[in-house]
């Protein structure tokens, strides 16, 4: 059976959604001197990391190895919206955040790991549009449409209209990331936060 070529949208499909819903003709290309199309093309790129920084299954990963490299430092690309370090491997040592493309820990206030040679992180990737599953890809297009229309068209009628196609696909795509994740009731001490004990050598510990 063939594959229908729209099973699965592009971001051209996505900045011609946008266009279409305030009354502007698509087009063949994103490379135009188009205002408009530039409009579209930026409000889909900025829901794109806002929806994605919320850490979804499919973009989250645990016990990632990052390599402490010869300044005792773990640079961090642009594709990292998220990190902290993973309480498997790590415990509490360390509380980690981004700074400066760096890894940087907030108890120590430094951004050098001398201890180690391999830091284990959670981290939430940055993914190009192409390569997010279909739902959030129609959550995305969804959210975009709707703040898109709201900046070029500025009408509140319009704008409370597509915010419940919205609803719609952001259901859909928590749905997905339901299924996906095979979510318990358990907690594990691999992947999931679990409640830690009490340990003797912390108890004086303030």
């Amino acid at each position: 059976m063939a594959t229908p070529a729209y099973a699965k949208s592009s971001e051209l499909d996505a900045v011609n959604s946008i266009l279409m819903s305030v009354g502007e003709s698509p087009v063949n290309t994103l490379n135009t001197q188009s205002p408009e199309v530039a409009i579209a093309q930026k409000t889909l790129q900025q829901v794109t990391r806002e929806v994605l920084a919320e850490g979804w299954v499919f973009n989250t990963e645990n016990e990632v190895k990052f390599t402490v490299d010869a300044n005792d430092q773990v640079p961090l690309s642009d594709a990292v919206l998220q990190v902290d370090a993973n309480r498997f491997f790590h415990l509490d040592t360390y509380n980690v955040i981004r700074k400066d493309g760096k890894l940087y820990d907030r108890y120590e206030h430094k951004n050098t790991f001398p201890d180690e040679g391999t830091m284990y992180l959670d981290v939430v990737w940055m993914y190009a549009f192409e390569d997010i599953p279909q739902s959030f890809r129609d959550y995305i297009t969804a959210r975009a449409i709707r703040k898109a229309a709201l900046r070029m068209v500025s009408d509140l009628e319009i704008n409370k209209a597509l915010e419940q196609d919205e609803v719609v696909a952001r259901s859909a795509a928590i749905e997905y990331d339901t299924r996906q994740a095979d979510y318990n009731v358990f907690n594990d001490n691999r992947f999931k936060q679990s409640y830690n004990s009490f340990r003797p050598h912390q108890a004086l510990r303030r």
